[in-house]
């Protein structure tokens, strides 16, 4: 049996609150989370055809769903095609399962330094066991917290690709702040800094409510933000706009919630509990924003552009 992947921690003097909430998020084993995703976790969306959202959601895997939408990010950035850029180095932060981390080195095959980092031990965990062996070289698992980013090693060498999916929507205001701040020093002239994140809008996030009230912090997502606070933070930190849009369409993220609710409510017949009843619940609730168009998940994809 192969051994895993070794799994650097980095040391930090900062705090972060809310980093144990995140934590307790993913730290129900990968084998129930797959009865609610499908075998490859996939947790940010994606892209789906529309002959099948018209005909309905039923359970199953989300299968692909979330690399097309990666895949279509990548597109935007002009990062994709025989014309694009060689990358030197890339950058993952809050790197889930892997799965995305897995596909950005087959993606981009030039790039000897792909960077990975969580601050879940169960996913890091998970990472580990299953990082082939021949992407060992390339591919870096960091025990690190997404405003540490300025404590990985090689800071001489800068990142081409920061990608941050899904990841942002846990992180505290100050976290956020902080964590942009280090990726705009770390990214390199040109650099890409690729996202896709939940935003709501709404004109005063202060008073918004969920359709089913929060008796809990549904899954780490209680720092809610606005499109203008997120790309504020991005501007103030010398990182200019390449594209915004909605991606995947509400529509598209309502059947991705859909199917997510009919694979718990078919895998898990007596109730679930913990974050995997969170996740269900959430798919009650904000697919009532996203009908609404309170909420939409957005890809944001900023250049840093030195003067």
């Amino acid at each position: 049996m192969e051994s895993a992947a070794k799994i650097n921690v980095i040391e930090t003097h900062r705090t972060d609150k809310y980093q144990d909430k995140v934590v307790d998020t993913y730290d129900d084993p990968p084998e129930m989370w797959q009865k609610a995703l499908g075998d490859n976790l996939s947790f940010q969306f994606g892209l789906f055809d529309q002959a099948e959202i018209a005909e309905g959601a039923r359970p199953g895997s989300i299968g692909p769903a979330e690399f097309r939408a990666f895949d279509h990010q990548l597109e935007l950035a002009g990062l994709l095609g025989p014309s694009r850029p060689q990358l030197r180095r890339i950058l993952d932060i809050g790197c889930g399962w892997g799965f995305i981390t897995k596909h950005i080195a087959a993606l981009f095959t030039e790039c000897q330094c792909i960077d990975a980092i969580n601050i879940s031990q169960r996913q890091l965990d998970f990472c580990a066991n299953n990082l082939p062996m021949d992407l060992r070289k390339r591919v870096n698992l960091y025990f690190c917290n997404g405003q540490d980013v300025d404590l990985l090693p090689d800071s001489a060498v800068p990142y081409d690709l920061v990608v941050v999916r899904g990841v942002y929507t846990h992180f505290p205001f100050d976290v956020f702040e902080a964590s942009v701040a280090q990726v705009a020093q770390r990214l390199s002239p040109r650099g890409t800094l690729l996202i896709s994140d939940t935003l709501y809008r709404v004109t005063d996030i202060e008073t918004y409510k969920s359709p089913i009230p929060d008796t809990v912090d549904r899954l780490a997502c209680a720092h809610r933000k606005t499109p203008d606070y997120f790309i504020s933070v991005l501007k103030q930190n010398g990182l200019h706009l390449h594209d915004l849009r909605i991606l995947p369409s509400n529509a598209e993220v309502i059947h991705w919630f859909d199917k997510v609710r009919l694979n718990i409510e078919q895998n898990f017949p007596d109730g679930a509990s913990g974050p995997i009843q969170e996740l269900h619940d959430m798919a009650v609730s904000f697919n009532q924003s996203l009908a609404k168009e309170k909420a939409s998940v957005y890809s944001i994809i900023a250049r840093h552009v030195v003067v």
